[in-house]
Protein backbone atom coordinates (compact mmCIF):
# COMPACT_ATOMS: atom_id res chain seq x y z
CA UNK A 1 0.00 0.00 0.00
CA UNK A 2 1.31 3.44 -0.96
CA UNK A 3 0.04 6.59 0.71
CA UNK A 4 0.56 10.10 -0.65
CA UNK A 5 1.41 12.84 1.82
CA UNK A 6 0.44 16.24 0.43
CA UNK A 7 2.03 19.21 2.20
CA UNK A 8 -0.27 22.23 2.42
CA UNK A 9 0.71 23.78 5.74
CA UNK A 10 3.04 26.53 4.50
CA UNK A 11 2.32 30.24 4.65
CA UNK A 12 3.70 31.18 1.22
CA UNK A 13 5.23 34.42 2.51
CA UNK A 14 7.06 35.21 -0.75
CA UNK A 15 3.81 35.71 -2.65
CA UNK A 16 1.76 38.90 -2.34
CA UNK A 17 -1.49 37.29 -1.30
CA UNK A 18 -3.81 37.40 1.68
CA UNK A 19 -3.98 33.60 1.67
CA UNK A 20 -1.31 30.88 1.41
CA UNK A 21 -0.31 30.21 -2.19
CA UNK A 22 -1.57 26.61 -2.19
CA UNK A 23 -5.12 27.91 -1.78
CA UNK A 24 -4.95 30.59 -4.48
CA UNK A 25 -7.39 29.93 -7.30
CA UNK A 26 -5.97 28.64 -10.56
CA UNK A 27 -8.33 28.03 -13.45
CA UNK A 28 -11.37 27.82 -11.18
CA UNK A 29 -9.84 25.59 -8.50
CA UNK A 30 -7.55 26.00 -5.52
CA UNK A 31 -3.94 25.20 -6.40
CA UNK A 32 -3.96 22.22 -4.04
CA UNK A 33 -6.73 20.58 -6.07
CA UNK A 34 -4.54 20.62 -9.18
CA UNK A 35 -1.76 18.96 -7.18
CA UNK A 36 -4.11 16.36 -5.69
CA UNK A 37 -5.77 15.23 -8.91
CA UNK A 38 -2.92 13.08 -10.35
CA UNK A 39 -2.53 11.25 -7.04
CA UNK A 40 -6.21 10.39 -7.25
CA UNK A 41 -5.75 9.18 -10.81
CA UNK A 42 -2.65 7.07 -10.17
CA UNK A 43 -3.37 3.36 -9.79
CA UNK A 44 -0.25 3.04 -7.61
CA UNK A 45 -1.50 5.45 -4.91
CA UNK A 46 -3.93 3.87 -2.46
CA UNK A 47 -4.69 6.72 -0.05
CA UNK A 48 -4.00 10.43 0.51
CA UNK A 49 -3.12 12.21 3.76
CA UNK A 50 -2.99 16.03 3.76
CA UNK A 51 -0.95 18.25 6.07
CA UNK A 52 -2.88 21.49 6.58
CA UNK A 53 -3.72 24.03 9.23
CA UNK A 54 -7.06 23.49 10.89
CA UNK A 55 -8.40 26.80 9.57
CA UNK A 56 -8.22 25.49 5.98
CA UNK A 57 -9.42 21.92 6.46
CA UNK A 58 -13.11 22.54 5.95
CA UNK A 59 -12.48 24.38 2.70
CA UNK A 60 -10.20 21.59 1.46
CA UNK A 61 -12.76 18.92 2.35
CA UNK A 62 -15.55 20.87 0.66
CA UNK A 63 -13.47 21.02 -2.52
CA UNK A 64 -12.56 17.33 -2.36
CA UNK A 65 -16.12 16.13 -1.73
CA UNK A 66 -17.79 18.54 -4.14
CA UNK A 67 -17.84 15.46 -6.34
CA UNK A 68 -18.22 12.56 -3.86
CA UNK A 69 -17.42 10.06 -6.59
CA UNK A 70 -14.07 11.66 -7.42
CA UNK A 71 -11.02 9.45 -7.07
CA UNK A 72 -9.45 11.94 -4.65
CA UNK A 73 -12.52 11.72 -2.39
CA UNK A 74 -12.32 7.92 -2.45
CA UNK A 75 -8.66 7.94 -1.42
CA UNK A 76 -8.72 10.77 1.13
CA UNK A 77 -7.83 9.64 4.66
CA UNK A 78 -7.63 12.82 6.71
CA UNK A 79 -5.42 15.64 7.95
CA UNK A 80 -2.20 15.97 9.90
CA UNK A 81 -0.87 19.02 11.72
CA UNK A 82 1.92 21.11 10.20
CA UNK A 83 5.21 20.99 12.05
CA UNK A 84 7.76 23.65 12.93
CA UNK A 85 9.38 23.06 9.54
CA UNK A 86 8.59 21.09 6.38
CA UNK A 87 10.28 17.92 7.56
CA UNK A 88 8.40 17.89 10.85
CA UNK A 89 5.20 18.22 8.85
CA UNK A 90 6.20 15.07 6.97
CA UNK A 91 7.04 13.31 10.21
CA UNK A 92 3.70 14.32 11.75
CA UNK A 93 1.89 12.77 8.79
CA UNK A 94 3.92 9.56 8.99
CA UNK A 95 3.33 9.34 12.72
CA UNK A 96 -0.42 9.67 12.13
CA UNK A 97 -0.27 6.98 9.46
CA UNK A 98 1.59 4.68 11.86
CA UNK A 99 -1.17 5.23 14.44
CA UNK A 100 -3.79 4.31 11.83
CA UNK A 101 -1.80 1.22 10.95
CA UNK A 102 -1.53 0.15 14.59
CA UNK A 103 -5.23 0.84 15.08
CA UNK A 104 -6.18 -1.27 12.06
CA UNK A 105 -4.00 -4.15 13.19
CA UNK A 106 -5.75 -4.09 16.55
CA UNK A 107 -9.16 -4.02 14.84
CA UNK A 108 -10.04 -0.91 16.80
CA UNK A 109 -10.73 1.76 14.22
CA UNK A 110 -13.33 3.08 11.81
CA UNK A 111 -14.26 1.39 8.55
CA UNK A 112 -12.64 4.26 6.67
CA UNK A 113 -9.15 3.22 7.72
CA UNK A 114 -9.88 -0.39 8.50
CA UNK A 115 -8.26 -1.60 5.27
CA UNK A 116 -4.84 -0.22 6.17
CA UNK A 117 -3.02 -3.31 7.38
CA UNK A 118 0.32 -2.52 5.80
CA UNK A 119 2.02 0.63 4.57
CA UNK A 120 4.80 -0.22 2.17
CA UNK A 121 5.65 3.26 0.96
CA UNK A 122 4.87 6.95 1.07
CA UNK A 123 5.14 9.53 -1.69
CA UNK A 124 5.57 13.14 -0.61
CA UNK A 125 4.46 16.16 -2.60
CA UNK A 126 3.90 19.90 -2.17
CA UNK A 127 0.48 21.40 -2.76
CA UNK A 128 2.33 24.32 -4.37
CA UNK A 129 3.50 22.07 -7.23
CA UNK A 130 0.33 21.93 -9.35
CA UNK A 131 1.87 20.39 -12.47
CA UNK A 132 2.80 16.92 -11.20
CA UNK A 133 1.71 14.14 -13.53
CA UNK A 134 0.57 10.57 -13.04
CA UNK A 135 3.72 9.53 -14.92
CA UNK A 136 5.93 11.39 -12.40
CA UNK A 137 4.14 9.68 -9.53
CA UNK A 138 4.14 6.18 -10.98
CA UNK A 139 7.79 6.30 -11.97
CA UNK A 140 8.82 7.26 -8.43
CA UNK A 141 6.71 4.53 -6.83
CA UNK A 142 7.80 1.88 -9.34
CA UNK A 143 11.46 2.59 -8.52
CA UNK A 144 10.80 1.37 -4.98
CA UNK A 145 10.67 -2.18 -6.32
CA UNK A 146 14.48 -2.13 -6.23
CA UNK A 147 15.37 1.00 -4.22
CA UNK A 148 14.63 2.46 -0.78
CA UNK A 149 13.64 5.80 -2.26
CA UNK A 150 13.28 7.73 -5.50
CA UNK A 151 13.19 11.35 -6.56
CA UNK A 152 12.99 13.20 -9.89
CA UNK A 153 16.00 15.38 -10.69
CA UNK A 154 17.11 17.88 -13.30
CA UNK A 155 20.70 18.17 -14.53
CA UNK A 156 22.39 21.51 -13.99
CA UNK A 157 22.57 23.65 -17.13
CA UNK A 158 24.63 26.49 -15.64
CA UNK A 159 28.20 26.43 -14.39
CA UNK A 160 28.18 25.80 -10.64
CA UNK A 161 30.59 27.39 -8.17
CA UNK A 162 31.28 26.67 -4.50
CA UNK A 163 31.82 29.50 -2.01
CA UNK A 164 32.30 29.24 1.75
CA UNK A 165 31.54 32.91 2.36
CA UNK A 166 29.29 33.91 -0.51
CA UNK A 167 31.80 36.62 -1.40
CA UNK A 168 34.40 34.77 -3.45
CA UNK A 169 34.66 31.57 -5.45
CA UNK A 170 36.50 28.84 -3.56
CA UNK A 171 36.04 25.92 -5.93
CA UNK A 172 34.80 25.00 -9.36
CA UNK A 173 32.28 22.14 -9.39
CA UNK A 174 31.62 19.57 -12.08
CA UNK A 175 28.09 20.38 -13.15
CA UNK A 176 27.73 16.99 -14.83
CA UNK A 177 27.65 15.54 -11.30
CA UNK A 178 25.23 18.12 -9.85
CA UNK A 179 21.43 17.73 -9.98
CA UNK A 180 18.46 19.76 -8.77
CA UNK A 181 15.88 17.76 -6.86
CA UNK A 182 12.17 17.98 -7.59
CA UNK A 183 9.07 16.34 -6.18
CA UNK A 184 7.32 14.00 -5.56
CA UNK A 185 9.73 11.90 -3.52
CA UNK A 186 8.90 8.30 -2.63
CA UNK A 187 10.31 6.15 0.18
CA UNK A 188 9.90 2.76 1.81
CA UNK A 189 7.75 3.65 4.81
CA UNK A 190 9.45 1.81 7.67
CA UNK A 191 12.98 2.84 6.70
CA UNK A 192 12.05 6.45 6.09
CA UNK A 193 10.08 6.73 9.34
CA UNK A 194 13.10 5.39 11.25
CA UNK A 195 15.41 7.80 9.39
CA UNK A 196 13.29 10.74 10.56
CA UNK A 197 12.99 9.46 14.12
CA UNK A 198 16.79 9.27 14.29
CA UNK A 199 16.90 13.06 13.72
CA UNK A 200 14.53 13.96 16.57
CA UNK A 201 14.29 16.32 18.33
CA UNK A 202 16.75 18.90 16.98
CA UNK A 203 18.50 17.68 13.82
CA UNK A 204 15.22 17.38 11.97
CA UNK A 205 14.80 21.15 12.25
CA UNK A 206 17.85 21.60 10.00
CA UNK A 207 16.47 19.47 7.15
CA UNK A 208 15.61 21.34 3.96
CA UNK A 209 14.72 18.54 1.54
CA UNK A 210 12.67 15.36 1.97
CA UNK A 211 15.48 13.12 0.72
CA UNK A 212 18.09 14.39 3.19
CA UNK A 213 17.03 12.09 6.07
CA UNK A 214 17.09 9.10 3.71
CA UNK A 215 20.62 9.88 2.52
CA UNK A 216 21.81 10.50 6.08
CA UNK A 217 20.42 7.09 7.07
CA UNK A 218 22.24 5.36 4.21
CA UNK A 219 19.10 4.56 2.23
CA UNK A 220 19.47 3.77 -1.47
CA UNK A 221 17.71 6.60 -3.32
CA UNK A 222 17.27 6.38 -7.09
CA UNK A 223 17.20 9.43 -9.35
CA UNK A 224 14.66 9.51 -12.15
CA UNK A 225 14.36 12.12 -14.92
CA UNK A 226 12.60 15.29 -13.80
CA UNK A 227 10.44 17.66 -15.81
CA UNK A 228 11.24 21.35 -16.41
CA UNK A 229 7.50 22.09 -16.55
CA UNK A 230 6.97 20.68 -13.06
CA UNK A 231 7.94 23.77 -11.05
CA UNK A 232 7.04 24.89 -7.55
CA UNK A 233 5.04 28.09 -7.20
CA UNK A 234 7.19 30.19 -4.88
CA UNK A 235 7.09 33.77 -6.17
CA UNK A 236 4.55 36.07 -7.80
CA UNK A 237 6.28 35.40 -11.12
CA UNK A 238 5.76 31.66 -10.63
CA UNK A 239 2.10 32.25 -9.86
CA UNK A 240 1.63 34.30 -13.02
CA UNK A 241 3.38 31.60 -15.06
CA UNK A 242 1.08 28.93 -13.55
CA UNK A 243 -1.99 31.00 -14.41
CA UNK A 244 -0.82 31.41 -17.99
CA UNK A 245 -0.27 27.65 -18.36
CA UNK A 246 -3.62 26.67 -16.86
CA UNK A 247 -5.46 29.53 -18.51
Amino acid sequence: MTIAIILAGGTGSRIKSDIPKQFVELSGQMMIMHALAPFGESNLVDNIQIVANESWREKIEDAIFEDPESVVAEKFLGFSDPGENRQLSIYNAMRDLKKMLDCARENDCSAKIGNIHIIESVIIHDAARPFVTVENIDECISALDVHDGAMPVLPMKDTVYFSRTGKRVDELMNRSCIYAGQAPEAFRFDKYLAANEDLLPDQILMIKGSTEPAIMAGMDVAMIPGDQRHFKVTTDEDLERAREILG
